[in-house]
């Protein structure tokens, strides 16, 4: 398991990075990988840029998925089925790829969402 906590877009990518290394580490392929990274940009950008403050992170490899985990008290309000959202919607789009990527796999928890991505190797 991997945690971080984080509150800068510029610093986002660092830790992310690290994450993807864990991942690897443990054998995850590089699709995987590519995906998760996504996902955890998304989640972790949805905080910082609209609920203003630090996001928690925590990832794991667990029964043959990928366990992303974000939380900070601005996901309360947050859609997890969106839908597609209009080609020039100016928000929207992160929760729509999240939910894709993750195949529907987006549950609230306390505080944050827990996102799991099912690998594919």
């Amino acid at each position: 398991m991997i945690t971080f906590e984080v509150d800068d877009l510029r610093e986002m990518t660092e830790r992310v990075r690290g994450f993807a290394d864990f991942l690897r580490r443990g054998g995850v392929s590089d699709e995987d990988v590519f995906a998760s990274r996504i996902v955890s940009c998304e989640l972790i950008s949805n905080v910082i840029l609209h609920g203003g403050e630090a996001a928690l992170f925590r990832g794991e490899i667990c029964d043959g998925g990928i366990v992303i985990t974000v939380s900070a008290s601005g996901f309360d309000k947050v859609d997890i089925k969106p839908s597609l959202p209009d080609v020039l919607a100016e928000s929207g789009r992160g929760m729509y790829i999240v939910n894709c990527i993750s195949l529907g796999n987006v549950e609230k928890i306390c505080g944050g969402l827990k996102v799991t991505i099912k690998m594919k190797s």
